[in-house]
C-alpha cells in the first residue's frame, strides 16, 4: 500500500536514488545543501522505501510550480503520480494561490498534466550550470 506524506523527512541519498531510477542525474550534493529548500513537498513511501516525489516552490500567495514529479518505474502506472498531483493541486488551491506551473521534459508526458487543467504556453528556461550531478 502506498502512503503520501507531506514533508516527510527524506535524504538526500534517497532522492536521489529515486532520481536516477527515472534517468534523471543524481544531484546528491545539490540536495543535501541546506540552503535547498521548497514551499512543500510531498513524498509517497511503499513501506519505508521512497517511490515518488514531488516538491512546490513559491511565494505563497499568487504563484507556484511543482518540480520534480518523479515516481519509481516499479511504481509508475499504479496512481502514484496522480495522487501526488492531486494532494499538491489541493493544498495549493486551498492556500488561494493563484498561478500554478509545471514543466515536464517529455512531450509524452503532456496528456498526464492536462487531465490536471495544465495548459501548454511559451516560455523559456535556461540551466546555469550544465552538467552538475
Amino acid at each position: 500500500m502506498i502512503r503520501c506524506e507531506f514533508n516527510a523527512p527524506v535524504s538526500p541519498a534517497a532522492l536521489a536514488d529515486l532520481r536516477a531510477s527515472v534517468g534523471w542525474n543524481r544531484m546528491e550534493r545539490d540536495l543535501a545543501d541546506p540552503r535547498l529548500h521548497n514551499a512543500f513537498h510531498l513524498c509517497a513511501f511503499d513501506g519505508e522505501r521512497l517511490v515518488g516525489y514531488a516538491a512546490v516552490v513559491g511565494n505563497g500567495v499568487t504563484d507556484a510550480y511543482i518540480q520534480d514529479v518523479m515516481v519509481h518505474p516499479d511504481c509508475q502506472h499504479q496512481g502514484v503520480g496522480t495522487q501526488l498531483m492531486e494532494r499538491a493541486l489541493a493544498r495549493l488551491e486551498a492556500e488561494g494561490v493563484y498561478m500554478v506551473s509545471v514543466i515536464y521534459g517529455e512531450e509524452a508526458l503532456r496528456p498526464f498534466y492536462e487531465k490536471f487543467g495544465f495548459t501548454t504556453m511559451r516560455c523559456g528556461q535556461r540551466e546555469m550550470r550544465p552538467g552538475h550531478d
